[in-house]
């Protein structure tokens, strides 16, 4: 993470289920509401950080175990950040040529923010970090 505005960071961490993505899309609204943004650059914010979500979770492997999603919101001085790191360890089928719903997911992700890094560990689950600049700042 860059540099972040001062006191502008944000942390939670959810349990890797999907009745908690309502609770996603209720932070990054607010979150991303506070920096000049147009209410359509929320949306797709609020879309992106769904999407990361939701393919943690959908590709978390079936147990009862207590897997969580960390997400972090910042300001830098340019842009606004988000990073969602999941634990499983999960392939979200993002590094092939394969074209499934997860790499779809990705794609929408990509198109939707302005920059997107994405690292996958087995041992260390998967980290999507991505940006969106701000105009105005």
């Amino acid at each position: 993470m860059k540099t972040a505005t001062k006191n502008s960071l944000v942390e939670i961490s959810i349990p890797n289920k999907p009745e908690y993505l309502r609770v996603v899309r209720l932070l990054v609204a607010g979150y991303a509401s506070r920096w000049p943004l147009s209410v359509d650059e929320v949306e797709n914010i609020k879309v992106a950080v769904s999407e990361a979500c939701n393919a943690a979770i959908q590709t978390a492997p079936e147990s009862d175990s207590e897997e969580y999603i960390k997400i972090k919101c910042w300001c830098e001085e340019k842009c606004i950040g988000f990073e969602i790191k999941d634990t499983s360890g999960a392939d979200y089928g993002i590094s092939g040529e394969d074209f499934g719903e997860h790499s779809l997911g990705m794609l929408l992700i990509r198109t939707l923010m302005d920059d997107v890094d994405i690292k996958q560990s087995a041992s260390r689950g998967t980290k999507i970090t991505m940006r969106k600049n701000i105009k105005s700042a």
